[in-house]
């Protein structure tokens, strides 16, 4: 009897292992399962005729399959053992891993040396910032590959728009590069002179420029570039630079202005005022906004100049809003203008739209216009801008690449990024069609951003006039996009 009941027992103790054991495979095989998943989902992209179909940190993961189940297997056993680390650092572990191969990739293809600063290879760095002889020039074997140029402020100022250009001249020539195209990256955030650029096309003879981003570095480059035909592809908004083999990939004032003054234009608006700071910038953009609105003689308009002392005296600031506005304190909506176009900085606009709102001049029944300097989060969460319009410039392909972007670098694409890409893969089909010479800027479409240039120096881009709503989103304006169908 007694043993009777031991067997009874060892019975039970055996079925209550074997179903523990069952539960431990079950919870495995869900995790390795889920983890599968999650790399499936990365991996396909863009067709190769457009943009790859596989990111960078793809291409290695199946030499390494054998090695990543290994170490999945291991989490999970430790998983397994210790059950308070569930959902925290598991899948922190297989993002590092991730981020680790991937960065791991971009290194090896680094390797093949398609691309160097303005202090590797050929140009050695003296530290004589503001001489002539600041860089040494070396004769290697890097005077062998079809050079471009690519002129960017890697330091200073505007050196986070720089850095974040560069990244996506590496990722196309990563792409869409070969052995015999190479990128020079030349840092303008330091002080250049005529004779250092001279000596810089001398030995280098690029075939094809990239940058810079600011005018006063492009017109002490576009004398040597217009010398030997070579094509350049700035990022200057400064339209008045662009002629005969240059074209400019930024957003100028005046292509902001024409595009949400037409807008308004186009949908019944008639009575403008324009408020501006008293500059040259404020001038330009006051300029090209009268010059649409005089196109038809039944509509009206009326300048506003407001200097730093003028905002700085908030007296006299007030005063002369009020004047401006007419505004009354009997009427309870403003009646003198249909709509308002505030041009200038953050601050500016931060500092006037609030004062027209106390002014009885409500965003939702006046339509306030503005220049891309509206597509802040501060500006977008100002109450008194709610409804009001301004331009932007929204890539073809935007989700696609800011999948891609993540996967390699992390963070957030911009227009910028995405034009730099665009410039890097325009700038090596050209190299690659040399034969055809200029005559390959016939309407050449740039796969992200879908800017279409023109051998006439004309660049299109694709501009959407957008609409700020509650709580900073934005919506599109019907009838008001200049882009290719």
């Amino acid at each position: 009897m007694f043993f009777d009941n031991i067997k009874h027992n060892l019975i039970i103790i055996l079925c209550i292992l074997l179903m523990i054991n069952g539960c431990n495979d079950e919870n495995s095989k869900l995790i390795i399962e889920n983890n599968y998943k999650a790399e499936k989902t990365n991996k396909t992209f863009f067709n190769k005729n457009n943009l790859k179909k596989e990111i960078l940190g793809n291409r290695i993961t199946e030499k390494n399959n054998t090695k990543l189940k290994e170490e999945n297997n291991n989490i999970i056993f430790e998983f397994r053992n210790e059950r308070l680390l569930q959902g925290r650092n598991i899948n922190n572990n297989i993002k590092e891993e991730k981020t680790r191969l991937a960065l791991s990739a971009v290194q090896k293809m680094f390797k093949k040396n398609l691309s160097s600063s303005d202090n590797e290879i050929n140009l050695k760095n003296n530290d004589k910032i503001s001489t002539f002889d600041r860089y040494n020039f070396e004769k290697s074997k890097s005077i062998n590959y079809q050079n471009i140029i690519v002129f960017l402020p890697l330091t200073g100022k505007y050196s986070n728009f720089g850095n974040k250009i560069r990244k996506s001249l590496d990722l196309s020539i990563l792409n869409f590069g070969n052995n015999e195209i190479k990128l020079i990256y030349f840092d303008t955030g330091k002080i250049i002179d005529q004779g250092l650029i001279a000596s810089l096309f001398n030995e280098l003879r690029p075939k094809f420029i990239i940058g810079p981003f600011t005018r006063e570095v492009l017109i002490k480059i576009k004398p040597f570039a217009k010398k030997d035909n070579i094509p350049i592809l700035t990022f200057s908004n400064d339209i008045a630079m662009v002629e005969n083999n240059v074209w400019s990939l930024g957003f100028s004032p005046e292509e902001q202005i024409q595009s949400v003054i037409s807008c308004a234009i186009m949908h019944g608006y008639s009575k403008f005022g324009i408020i501006a700071p008293d500059n040259l910038y404020g001038k330009i953009i006051s300029r090209e906004a009268i010059d649409l609105i005089s196109i038809n003689e039944k509509n009206s308009y009326s300048s506003l100049f407001l200097s730093n002392e003028n905002l700085n005296n908030k007296t006299n600031l007030y005063s002369t809003l009020r004047k401006y506005l007419q505004y009354s304190e009997t009427e309870e909506t403003h009646t003198k203008f249909e709509t308002i176009l505030i041009g200038g900085k953050k601050e500016f606009i931060l500092e006037i739209a609030p004062l027209l709102a106390f002014f009885n001049v409500d965003s939702k029944f006046v339509k306030i216009l503005g220049t891309e300097t509206f597509n802040s989060k501060e500006i977008k969460n100002e109450p008194s801008l709610e409804k009001s319009w301004f331009p932007l410039i929204l890539s073809k392909k935007n989700e696609q690449f800011k999948f891609l972007w993540k996967a390699v670098w992390g963070g957030t694409n911009d227009y910028f990024s995405n034009a730099g890409f665009d410039a890097g893969i325009i700038g090596i089909n050209y190299i690659n069609n040399l034969q055809k010479n200029l005559l390959y800027f016939n309407n050449i479409e740039g796969p992200v951003t879908g800017l279409i240039i023109d051998r006439n120096s004309y660049v299109k881009k694709p501009i959407q006039v957008m609409q700020i709503e509650d709580l900073g989103k934005l919506t599109k304006i019907k009838k008001c996009s200049k882009s290719k169908d």
